[in-house]
């Protein structure tokens, strides 16, 4: 006994070794290597203490000291942490007001029609002028003196219905050469003030870019720059215009936060029209849309979920279905496994939070969000679809490789209520009926990395307008080689006509126009043509009647076959109705017109107590994600760690003695489901960093065992004698 004892506070010792381990390091890792990350504007707080590998510290006001201490504190705990600061809106009212350098600037606050400042919260939003972007390179600075590895200045956008201060009418004179423009008089004014702000917050991040680089020359260091950015289709249904496109052949930026919540999925929700539409399929759009961002690069991006939303009038129950949800489709995304595991932890494990009807969440809701958080952490890249009977062979799945245009000017263009109608009228009834089919990023049309991945692209300029030629002529090139090219709509609207853009400059009536000279066809050509090695197919029904799943059935849906057929892709078009997929150890699945079951051993991470189950079984609607244990377990004899809510640090048996360490957040119970192999437990133990023995639970259930116990961010070791009988 004495011995075994001393072997847990040994484990106990080494465990606390390896979580601190960064912090003693004589170089610090880059921010670009860390696998799980959170932000809050809390200093360390064992009850935060989630086992990720960095902390963004987001807080606003403090003095250079005080945020060395916020970021050292995270930082002597092992975190690898950077900064975040809002460069959208002036967090501490420091700038706009003078008390950063005693001069007022009023005139750099967004204005409505109103003249009234357009707010969040208590704080306005700003124009990017170079005052405004002085100031920002200033925190900047701020935050590389006080240590962070990484900036990421957050959300870069504006507005689509402001526009009207003063510092914004010079800056339009200043870019355009003509007198300001209201953004209500026209379309084109519409749209050529959104281009604006999106290429004034552009060059902002290359400023901020520019001043982290610098930095890094100077003082020999490697600091990254992130950007934490919304979808394009959250921007839309909120009226923001950002660069997102944009920014892809910006030199400088390591990577992105793709920052999606149950906020932003509803949001575009509520901006679509469709019997047929669905939070999960929304979710979905939202998460692929920045795949593409970075896909074919080296730069980074974190998925980011959030386990409750902004609005507080909600429920926990209702955030658990959200949540759940929102990590399926998450985690339907092979190509990433980097994540932002929730942004503000604080509102979760912390109380006096409004969230959910009061702060701690329930504890089954705070286990869960650690179980979630434990699967992210192991999730391993890429991800093979397979079929609902749980066969080795590949059934009823769709081909990857079908895309739908969308570029950053559908965000500048005035979209017909509801906003997302002609957009998310030709990617959701595609998600809906189970194919995994993507946005295309028009910005990156000349980059044949990322072209080559498409054998199919859906077109429709009724939404977005190229800004430059280069788009169609890439888009013909592409078709050429063997891609094919489905172009829906028509091309007749006010911004067409407009002779603001390159299109009536080059004297073509719209961009469709010009696009079918590329393709060798006439505007009023229709029907089909093959163009080199590639095909056209060419429809003028509006984007928009494609959220009528009767219209999606009868003229949208063939469309998309004939495509898979011509491109080879696919003897047809399969339409499972559900998403199954197996990463690694993890199958992630959502039924949507179809029901999913596999049979085989399993455990439910979207469960509290971890349960080892027979059988999945997903009902129409319904969302799962789940360890599969069922080759682990054939003939298996040896005790063993299935799945935990922690951190796993190691896990051994020896000796008829099954050994392992968690590490966690303080106050929510750790659960772990092991599997001891027919054995009895005796003499369970588990003994916290400091050598203090803490209290365990065990239970059985069927053939494994849920154990319970109480857990720190130092780690606790369990162990447990299971002797052959």
């Amino acid at each position: 006994m004495q011995k075994n004892f001393f072997l847990l506070l040994l484990c106990c010792w080494i465990s606390q070794i390896s979580h601190t381990a960064i912090a003693d390091e004589t170089t610090p890792p880059s921010f670009l290597q860390a696998k799980t990350i959170f932000q809050t504007d809390q200093p360390y707080d064992s009850r935060i203490g989630i086992a990720a590998d960095a902390a963004i510290v987001h807080r606003h006001s403090d003095n250079l000291a005080a945020l060395k201490n916020a970021i050292g504190s995270w930082q002597q705990k092992g975190y690898c942490t950077g900064r975040m600061f809002f460069v959208d809106s002036d967090g501490a009212n420091d700038y706009w007001t003078g008390k950063w350098d005693s001069i007022p600037h009023p005139n750099d606050v967004e204005l409505d029609i109103q003249g009234q400042k357009v707010m969040c919260d208590i704080r306005p939003y700003m124009v990017p002028t170079k005052g405004w972007t002085s100031y920002l390179k200033d925190k900047t600075e701020q935050s590389l003196n006080a240590g962070a590895l990484a900036i990421l200045p957050e959300e870069p956008l504006a507005h689509t219905f402001a526009g009207y201060s003063e510092g914004f009418k010079q800056l339009w004179q200043q870019h355009y050469k003509s007198p300001w423009q209201p953004q209500h008089q026209s379309s084109t004014a519409g749209f050529l003030t959104s281009q604006l702000k999106a290429k004034l917050y552009l060059q902002l991040e290359c400023d901020l870019v520019k001043t982290t680089q610098e930095y890094n020359n100077q003082h020999n260091k490697d600091v990254s720059f992130v950007l934490p950015i919304h979808s394009i289709f959250s921007n839309i249904s909120a009226q923001l215009v950002a660069p997102l496109g944009l920014t892809t052949k910006t030199d400088g930026i390591d990577g992105y936060i793709g920052q999606i919540w149950t906020g932003p999925v509803n949001w575009a929700l509520a901006n679509y029209d469709s019997p047929d539409k669905s939070f999960f399929c929304s979710a979905y759009a939202l998460y692929d849309y920045f795949t593409q961002l970075t896909v074919a690069t080296d730069k980074k991006l974190w998925l980011l979920i959030d386990p409750v939303e902004d609005n507080p009038k909600h429920q926990w129950d209702e955030f658990a279905t959200w949540y759940h949800h929102c990590a399926t489709a998450m985690l339907l995304m092979p190509r990433v496994n980097m994540y932002e595991i929730m942004p503000w932890p604080d509102r979760i494990f912390l109380p006096g939070y409004g969230m959910g009807g009061g702060t701690p969440a329930p504890e089954n809701f705070r286990i869960t969000a650690l179980a979630i958080t434990q699967v992210l952490q192991d999730m391993p890249l890429g991800g093979q679809w397979f079929g609902s009977d749980g066969s080795a062979q590949i059934k009823k799945v769709p081909a990857a490789g079908i895309a739908v245009a969308i570029a950053d000017s559908a965000m500048w263009q005035k979209q017909t209520d509801p906003k997302l109608q002609g957009i998310y009228g030709m990617l959701l009834p595609l998600i809906s009926r189970g194919i995994p089919v993507s946005s295309f990023v028009m910005e990156r049309a000349q980059d044949k990395h990322y072209t080559d991945l498409y054998k199919v692209i859906v077109l429709s300029y009724e939404n977005f307008k190229p800004v430059k030629p280069e788009m169609n002529v890439a888009l013909a090139e592409w078709v050429k080689q063997g891609g094919v090219l489905v172009l829906l709509g028509n091309s007749n609207d006010k911004l067409d006509n407009s002779d603001s853009f390159w299109w009536q400059k080059l004297c073509y009536h719209s961009p469709m126009h010009h696009l079918l000279e590329q393709l060798g066809k006439a505007e009023q050509a229709k029907g089909q043509w093959a163009y080199g090695k590639g095909f056209v197919i060419r429809n003028k029904t509006s984007s928009r009647e494609l959220a009528d799943p009767k219209v999606a059935d009868r003229i949208y849906l063939p469309l998309i076959d004939q495509a898979v057929r011509k491109s080879g892709l696919s003897q047809e078009l399969e339409t499972p109705g559900y998403f199954c997929m197996k990463r690694g150890p993890f199958v992630i699945a959502h039924a949507m017109k179809e029901t999913i079951s596999l049979e085989g051993k399993f455990i439910d991470i979207f469960d509290e107590n971890l349960p080892l189950v027979n059988r999945i079984h997903l009902a129409s609607g319904e969302s799962g994600l789940f360890r599969d244990v069922t080759d682990k377990l054939k003939n298996c004899n040896t005790p063993m760690v299935l799945q935990t809510t922690h951190r796993l640090i190691s896990q051994e048996y020896k000796n008829d003695q099954l050994l392992f360490t968690l590490n966690g957040p303080a106050e929510t119970p750790a659960v772990a489901r092991l599997f001891l192999a027919g054995r009895k437990p005796d003499n369970i133990t588990a003994v916290a960093a400091n050598g203090k023995k803490v209290d365990i639970s065990i239970q059985k259930t069927g053939e494994s065992y849920k154990v319970s116990f109480p857990n720190d961010p130092d780690g606790i070791t369990v162990s447990i004698s299971c002797p052959v009988s």
